[in-house]
């Protein structure tokens, strides 16, 4: 399996030979007090769901975007670990109803959660002193007791940060899956130069995922 970052230029590549070329400047990663005011409350609600509290309220960091576009438009690549029980919960508010992507998001994280734990279960993949902080000390790796995986939880949230910026219109953004089926394979095989790239696939896939 190759590496997030060989993934993602490899998505770059076949994005550019569409004629999607890359952006020269990135726009800043999202922050809280940047979003619109709506988007912040929404992220907020999710953010006491998944058990943070006043008291473990951080400032939120997520990392920059995955890919940007010339023309503006962002693209996010979602790996094997992004698909469990709490990515699940962070599309259940009636807000992520029109992403064009919350339909196949749920049913990933309903059918791959085993892959995100062969994936997501040891180490800093399952909690990290910072995530502790934001959500509680983590249960044993594996297991979802309580507290479950802090670093779970933090990804779902972050991952939620984008959707509401989305939702509120504030990005144009397409969100494909290593599980999405691209030609009669997944992208996650063509990702990892496993099988031939169907180019009309992916443009179709990626026109349907953006808002």
């Amino acid at each position: 399996m190759a590496g997030q970052r060989q993934r993602q230029s490899r998505l770059q590549g076949l994005l550019t030979d569409l004629g999607r070329k890359p952006a020269g400047v990135r726009p800043p990663a999202p922050r809280l007090d940047n979003m619109p005011a709506e988007a912040a409350e929404r992220v907020l609600e999710l953010f006491r769901a998944l058990g943070g509290t006043a008291e473990s309220m951080v400032v939120f960091r997520p990392g920059v975007w995955d890919i940007v576009l010339a023309d503006g438009s962002l693209v996010e690549l979602d790996e094997e670990q992004h698909f469990n029980r709490y990515r699940r919960m962070s599309l259940e508010p009636a807000w992520a109803e029109s992403l064009p992507w919350t339909d196949d998001y749920r049913r990933y994280c309903d059918e791959h959660e085993m892959a995100s734990l062969r994936k997501a279960s040891r180490g800093g993949y399952w909690a990290s002193p910072s995530t502790e902080r934001m959500f509680g000390p983590a249960d044993p790796p594996g297991t979802f007791g309580p507290s479950g995986s802090p670093r779970w939880k933090q990804r779902a949230l972050y991952d939620a940060m984008r959707d509401a910026l989305a939702a509120a219109g504030a990005v144009r953004l397409s969100r494909v899956a290593v599980w999405d089926e691209l030609g009669g394979t997944t992208l996650a095989r063509v990702l990892d130069d496993r099988a031939e790239a169907d180019h009309e696939a992916l443009a179709e896939l990626v026109a349907l995922r953006s808002t």
